[in-house]
């Protein structure tokens, strides 16, 4: 095997680092570009599905910890619910929702903002209102039945409410539970440090 000179050795690992230098700068310069309409974007995504979950609120103000209390007004300052966001770990990633939750602390409805890393076809389904309508009624604790309906198992939208999973999507299923029950925990917690 010949030698390698210095030459042949420098040239081309000074253009590969020219390179690795330009193509970082230009991913910088690219995320400095769109990081803001990014934001922005997933601001508004946010207040729509707020909007969503609380169509007679006025406003929503920060209550603390990812909650918003939806506001009917401003005046008043009558709250008509809560809406929290929460996430948890589903099959390909993490599920990000958005659960509105009743001023008796009842689940009103439940939005999917993100389950981008679950699988098409079958564990992106938890983003369907079929699925996600089992969980309106809950006012504690979810658990995941497999094949139970709620009548069987005498879930009846107070505490230990039992909502079945996706067909062949079990955790993903599992993820949007835990998210849920996440959100119902954070609001009774922020119930118990209220005055």
């Amino acid at each position: 095997m010949p030698k390698l000179s210095l030459k042949e050795i420098l040239i081309p690992t000074a253009a590969l680092l020219a390179i690795c230098v330009v193509i970082t700068g230009a991913l910088a310069g690219v995320n400095a570009v769109t990081k803001e309409p990014i934001a922005q974007n997933a601001q508004q995504e946010a207040d729509a599905a707020k909007r969503e979950l609380f169509p007679e609120a006025q406003e929503f103000v920060a209550a603390g910890d990812g909650i918003d209390m939806a506001v009917r007004s401003a005046e008043a300052a009558l709250a008509v619910g809560y809406v929290v966001e929460s996430q948890a770990q589903g099959y390909g990633g993490p599920i990000k929702i958005m659960v509105g939750i009743t001023s008796e602390g009842v689940v009103k409805q439940v939005v999917v903002l993100d389950a981008s890393g679950e699988t098409p076809g079958l564990g992106q389904n938890v983003k369907n209102d079929d699925f996600l309508h089992r969980f309106v009624g809950a006012a504690d604790f979810v658990t995941l039945g497999h094949g139970i309906s709620d009548s069987l198992a005498g879930a009846t939208g107070t505490a230990g409410k039992t909502v079945d999973a996706v067909a062949s999507a079990t955790y993903s299923s599992q993820g949007v539970v835990n998210a849920v029950n996440e959100a119902l925990e954070r609001y009774q917690t922020m119930g118990r440090e209220q005055p």
